[in-house]
């Protein structure tokens, strides 16, 4: 058995309220603690303490940090999946080249700027799992198939230019939000700069399929 596998098994799933509304507390205290602290300084007394609730009861649900930490991951991933999923999706509905970019921009500047200390903490220092990491993955692949049916008939090759522009706008998102905290410029003008940005790049695409 997997060590992921074996944390899965080991995590116990609330079924009444009020068990749901501990599990709740213990995971919005354990969010906080990490984006704070990071993963060196992540355990399960202090999340505890954050969340309001005996160590005893933690445990209960979580066996050790990691167990929580991987729930950490499975909400965030599942915020991201319905976020850039909605923006993918779309984008590969219109048909100008603006409002691809303008849906894809928006969704990832929505998605990194959305806690980015705790971003940044989950993907650089939290030990992911397979699961985890197959879903990321998932996630960017299916974004680029949609944007890549969006540029049918724009480009020469749709599937190389969707990923230019999703690697893009994720890196740079990534990097402006998550590990500059912000601080390079604001959401705004970081949206519109990207925009014109790859903007150009796909008109000068386009030209070139024409």
């Amino acid at each position: 058995m997997s060590s992921a596998k074996a944390r899965q098994t080991r995590t116990r799933l609330p079924k009444q309220s009020r068990a749901q509304s501990t599990v709740s507390s213990i995971l919005e205290g354990a969010a906080r603690v990490l984006a704070e602290r990071g993963w060196a300084g992540f355990n399960t007394n202090a999340v505890a303490e954050r969340a309001g609730v005996s160590i005893g009861s933690l445990y209960e649900y979580f066996p050790n940090k990691q167990a929580i930490a991987d729930a950490i991951v499975s909400e965030h991933l599942a915020k991201g999946e319905a976020m850039l999923a909605a923006a993918a999706t779309n984008a590969s509905s219109k048909s100008s080249l603006e409002t691809l970019v303008t849906s894809l921009v928006d969704g990832f500047v929505n998605l990194h700027k959305d806690d980015p200390r705790l971003h940044r903490v989950l993907s650089s220092e939290v030990p992911l799992s397979s699961e985890a990491r197959a879903r990321v993955g998932a996630l960017k692949q299916r974004v680029i198939a949609l944007v890549a049916t969006a540029l049918d008939g724009y480009s020469n090759n749709p599937k190389l230019t969707a990923q230019l522009l999703v690697e893009t706008a994720d890196t740079l998102t990534h990097r402006w939000f998550a590990e500059d905290d912000g601080n390079l410029t604001s959401p705004e003008i970081m949206t519109s700069e990207l925009r014109c940005m790859l903007s150009a790049y796909l008109v000068a695409t386009a030209g070139a399929h024409t």
